[in-house]
């Protein structure tokens, strides 16, 4: 019985560090993903954030550049969390909206245009003898 006590404790010890594992190898395959240059903010697991841009890639760390121009070395066991910071277009949305304001103001100038001479026509409103 005592084994099997033991046995379960320890497994369930061990499923415990499975997601650190996993979390750290994730970090490192985003940050080596991102170009140099990129702007992030990183998130240490000693619970300090700090923001800048991505430097050289290592297969232990990469090297950040904070907001002072100090450079520090990372190491990919030390991060908790990186997120890229800025650099988002609104292309898109600007382009769909002027496209929106074009068709509203094209629909109304058209109904303007039907409500007022749909029945005979803008030229005199009947038949011409």
């Amino acid at each position: 019985m005592r084994q099997t006590l033991s046995l379960a404790l320890a497994l369930l010890m061990a499923l415990q560090l499975v997601p650190t594992v996993f979390a750290a190898d994730a970090i490192a395959s985003e940050i080596t993903a991102m170009l140099p240059g990129t702007r992030i903010e990183v998130r240490l697991k000693d619970k300090q954030r700090m923001s800048g841009i991505t430097g050289a890639v290592s297969s232990s760390g990469f090297a950040f550049v904070d907001a002072s121009a100090v450079q520090h070395q990372i190491a990919f066991d030390d991060v908790a969390s990186v997120k890229r910071i800025g650099g988002k277009s609104h292309t898109t949305r600007n382009v769909l909206i002027v496209v929106g304001i074009g068709l509203a103001a094209t629909g109304i100038a058209l109904g303007i245009y039907i409500k007022k001479c749909a029945p005979f026509g803008c030229n005199g409103g009947g038949l011409k003898l």
